[in-house]
């Protein structure tokens, strides 16, 4: 589908060449900073994404193409009356410069959407259309053979409009539905299997950043929150999130556990039973601290936490047999594991239910939910094959929605189904990234993505704080991360690709965001990091950087527009005047780098059916055969990475569904 004009083309190319475009040469290599994304025929392929997109978002983004293709363009800037592709460069970085610092929200959006988007695919581009940028970092791309084991599951492609029945319908594949599936055809049971996701096995993992990033995450890995502060990262595949993710496993923290106890009234979670759900999660999942070896940055963080007399621990991991290449391809995880050494639930329980004749079916969405008498009775739903929408109309005995945070409060809206607390209390671990470059090659991008966490800050205040952890950065994440300030100070910026270290801040989330429908019932997200959070946010960024500086980082670069920096030549009272100074450098939308690879909480599960939604067996409040047994239900965000929380909750639901 075409959504742009050839106009509005020619000014996309024009923005991606403005943030990434050839620039005065500060070496030898002439083919580096002579580069211009401009070659990459961005604008097509950002078109392609758009696809992926709702159209509020598309329709959003062609109006600021509109006003920078015309002559209008100079009143955003206080500029000449001429349109974007006939600015000079100067001209045109100063338009981006001033938007980054304007008080009017709508003009931080737009930059951070076109700087996001033109440095983020232009550096994920594949070896062969930017050879000497990967030249420049000695990132070698793909480096996996294609496995001779992939997972071989049976998925049903429908050839026409049909009708199908089934016992238990499950609705996504992800650590919630995608165990469910397993435990309900281990069980004997008749299941039905959605995701609205490609099924991609380690024969279609490809390594290559952009490509599997397009395929393997929610809208194109282009999801972000309404006001374009957040960008979301979500999967969108069978196995969900678990196929994508960094494997880190941790049980739920006793002290949540309590807390979910007493404010939720969910006297079950400290239970036997429940502890016996958790056991039996990390047996299926192959739950291990064998493989977790620290690669240079994760090595970075335990040293530097160390010297400064914190706590870092190994973080268990969901894998088995993984020694491919001495662990340096497990840096690319996060685009699937060609080895099929991550134990995601495609790999282990959606392949038992396959095995056992689960019908199983991909590029599949669910629309809505019927609902009949205050009992579900199955779902119509649109499966796309090549471009061609097919109806899928499903009855079923029982309906397991599991979409994930985002979907699951949408899909039961699109229903009908309502309670005033769906959608509220979405909860992100709101996340920053604190960039630093060694002296020595780091090169985050290879080995185990995380194996050492610190979360000496984790209850500063209450249950509520901060943990660090690293997170595997490639080229394209790398340019997107790094702060923009003109083109040249972020290409050479760039260079220090090989030699970063990548920190990530994690906040438990008190106050969180909301998940509403827009005009064309798509999924809405409304967040704004609220100034408690963002405080823990601050901290955590200021740990993380003395974690660098122990561990021998010349320069640290925090995730603001600004490109604020320490570095080891200053004294501890020079850092600690800066990190006093945070707070004044604004930290309006849009004026840092914010991330969330966790969602949870926007469908509660809790004892109070006029606060939650989902009562403590699972189902929604009104509606006793429909369960929702994902992220969404957790009663709060748990502090730290949420997977085998949302499988322990969901093993739960679906052993009590099991035992009548």
């Amino acid at each position: 589908m075409n959504y742009f004009t050839d106009r509005e083309h020619i000014t996309l190319e024009q923005i991606c060449d403005t943030f990434v475009g050839s620039t005065a040469r500060q070496d030898d290599d002439v083919d580096y900073w002579d580069f211009k994304s401009s070659g990459l025929d961005l604008s097509s392929k950002i078109e392609e994404m758009a696809a992926k997109l709702p159209e509020k978002e598309i329709s959003d983004l062609k109006k600021v193409l509109k006003i920078l293709s015309s002559s209008y363009c100079g009143l955003l800037y206080g500029g000449p009356l001429k349109p974007f592709d006939r600015l000079s460069r100067e001209q045109k970085e100063r338009l981006f410069f001033r938007w980054s610092r304007s008080q009017i929200g709508a003009l931080r959006k737009a930059f951070n959407v076109f700087r996001k988007l033109s440095t983020f695919m232009t550096y994920s581009a594949s070896p062969e259309e930017i050879p000497s940028i990967h030249k420049k970092i000695g990132y070698i791309g793909p480096i996996s053979k294609v496995s001779n084991q992939p997972t071989k599951i049976n998925t049903i492609d429908a050839q026409s409009d049909q009708e199908i029945t089934c016992e238990y319908l499950i609705i996504g594949s992800g650590a919630g539905g995608g165990l469910a599936a397993g435990m309900l055809s281990e069980a004997g049971k008749d299941v039905v299997l959605l995701e609205k996701g490609n099924f991609l096995n380690e024969n279609k993992f490809n390594e290559q950043e952009w490509d599997m990033i397009s395929k393997l995450y929610d809208r194109g890995g282009a999801m972000t929150s309404s006001n374009g502060g957040v960008t979301v990262f979500a999967g969108s595949c069978l196995g969900g999130g678990t196929t994508v993710n960094w494997n880190a496993s941790f049980p739920t923290p006793d002290h949540i556990l309590n807390e979910w106890r007493q404010e939720a009234d969910l006297a079950h979670v400290e239970s036997v039973e429940y502890k016996e759900s958790a056991q039996e999660v990390s047996r299926i999942f192959h739950v291990n601290g064998d493989h977790s070896n620290h690669n240079p940055q994760n090595q970075k963080l335990w040293d530097g936490a160390k010297k400064l007399g914190l706590n870092p621990k190994v973080i268990y991991r969901n894998v088995s047999g993984c020694n491919a290449q001495g662990l340096k391809s497990c840096g690319y995880c996060g685009f699937g594991c060609i080895g099929g050494c991550k134990q995601s639930t495609m790999r282990t329980t959606i392949q038992k239910a396959s095995d056992l004749g689960a019908r199983i079916y991909c590029n599949t969405e669910a629309l809505t939910i019927r609902v009949k008498s205050g009992k579900a009775t199955g779902a119509e739903s649109i499966q796309t094959i090549d471009g061609k929408r097919i109806k899928l109309s499903i009855k079923a005995e029982n309906v397991i929605v599991a979409c994930g945070a985002i979907h699951t409060p949408a899909l039961l809206m699109r229903s009908g189904l309502d309670h005033k607390e769906l959608g509220k209390n979405l909860f992100f671990h709101p996340t920053v990234g604190v960039a630093a470059s060694y002296n020595e090659k780091i090169e985050p991008w290879h080995g185990p993505m995380m194996s050492t966490v610190v979360t000496d800050k984790l209850r500063l205040d209450g249950n509520y704080g901060y943990w660090l952890e690293t997170a595997p950065v490639h080229p394209g994440v790398i340019g997107m991360t790094l702060p923009w300030v003109s083109r040249e100070q972020h290409k050479n910026d760039f260079t220090i690709a090989p030699r970063c270290a990548a920190f990530i801040a994690l906040t438990r989330d008190r106050y969180g965001g909301k998940v509403s429908l827009d005009k064309n019932s798509c999924a809405r997200i409304k967040y704004k990091m609220h100034s408690y959070d963002l405080n823990h946010s601050l901290l955590g960024m200021q740990e993380a950087a003395e974690i660098h500086i122990a561990a021998g980082a010349q320069e640290v670069i925090f995730p603001h527009r600004t490109r604020k920096t320490v570095n080891r030549s200053m004294s501890l009272d020079e850092r600690k005047r800066i990190y006093s100074q945070m707070t004044s450098w604004k930290w309006r939308v849009n004026d840092y780098a914010l991330y969330s690879a966790h969602q949870m909480s926007s469908c509660r599960m809790g004892g109070n059916s006029n606060t939650h939604p989902v009562r403590p067996d699972g189902s929604f409040v009104g509606c006793s055969n429909l369960f929702v047994a994902d992220g969404s239900a957790l009663p709060s965000c748990p502090g730290i990475n949420p997977m085998i929380s949302i499988m322990t909750l969901s093993h739960y639901t679906i052993k009590n569904i099991l035992n009548g």
